[in-house]
């Protein structure tokens, strides 16, 4: 049986301990196992359980309603969120179909002509993410295994790289790069890599370091080549800092670059230190990709 800590799941879930005690004293959520020496730890069916009430209350659910329904609601409420929010049904059930099967072919063909359809941007923000989601959410009810969701994430990925490939370099121009990266113990690439497509597309000169990279490899990079900002995105927190901490290492390190953070643990960051940049959604995000350079040259 595989098990997690407290901490584990504050970093998957990206709900502080702190609350998820909260959660288990007040409102008798999320409740844990107890080792004999009275440690928390909770198993895989305890996690699924504990990203479902945090998916809702992301949403805008207070606690105390989500507190209210049983764990079959709380799933069937899921469900319909997440229906009410397709658009384009066809595509994404094919992409779920093929996902289910491990079929590559229906995948790729389907990928294909959704991007021929909408354009890699709105294929990526308004087919390939949610059909990620949908994954993810049936893992969480024992519908699909982590296989069929790498199967797809991998597939979507490749596109990505092919798309970057046809992309034509960005000419620099006196213009510094933006150092890309997720920080160490983050494997979730998907993300990162369709910003360094958006800032790739939009003229951006870019560095791409991709998942899992150390601060020792970024301070290398930093002191070997100037770069005007460094970019980081991160899902999940197996750091050794909270996620303002984290930040702020790096603001302290380079005050004079700017360091922008993208993700869902910007939530946490109330207050950025002045030389941070947080885009807390898919909709910043792609204004935030698509504005003119705004630096100056060096």
């Amino acid at each position: 049986m595989q098990v997690f800590s407290i901490r584990d799941v504050e970093r998957m879930s990206g709900i502080k301990a702190h609350t998820l005690r909260v959660w288990e004293s007040r409102y008798g959520l999320a409740l844990p196992q107890r080792k004999e020496s009275k440690h928390r730890f909770y198993t895989n069916e305890d996690l699924q359980a504990i990203l479902r009430i945090a998916w809702l209350y992301r949403q805008g659910y207070k606690i105390s309603y989500i507190a209210s329904l049983s764990y079959n609601s709380i799933a069937e409420m899921i469900e319909k969120e997440v229906r009410s929010g397709v658009f384009f049904t066809e595509q994404m059930s094919e992409m779920l179909k093929a996902s289910r099967h491990l079929d590559d072919d229906l995948f790729e063909r389907t990928m294909a002509n959704t991007i021929l359809q909408l354009g890699i941007e709105r294929a990526m923000v308004h087919v390939f993410y949610p059909v990620l989601e949908k994954i993810g959410y049936r893992w969480m009810s024992g519908d699909f295994i982590p296989a069929q969701e790498h199967f797809a994430t991998n597939l979507i990925r490749n596109m990505l790289i092919r798309q970057l490939d046809d992309l034509a370099m960005p000419q620099p121009n006196g213009r510094l790069p933006i150092l890309l990266f997720t920080p160490e113990e983050e494997y979730h690439e998907l993300p990162l890599l369709f910003i360094h497509y958006l800032l790739r597309k939009n003229g951006y000169p870019t560095i791409y370091l991709g998942a899992n990279v150390s601060e020792q490899v970024i301070e290398d990079v930093c002191r070997s080549r100037p770069v005007v900002q460094l970019h980081y995105h991160q899902l999940t927190n197996f750091t050794n800092y909270d996620a303002d901490e984290y930040l702020e290492m790096w603001c302290d390190k380079f005050p004079q670059k700017q360091i922008v953070v993208s993700g869902p643990l910007t939530l946490q960051m109330p207050e950025l230190p002045p030389n941070a940049h947080a885009v807390r959604s898919m909709n910043e995000l792609l204004l935030y990709c698509r504005q003119p350079y705004p630096y100056g040259r060096d």
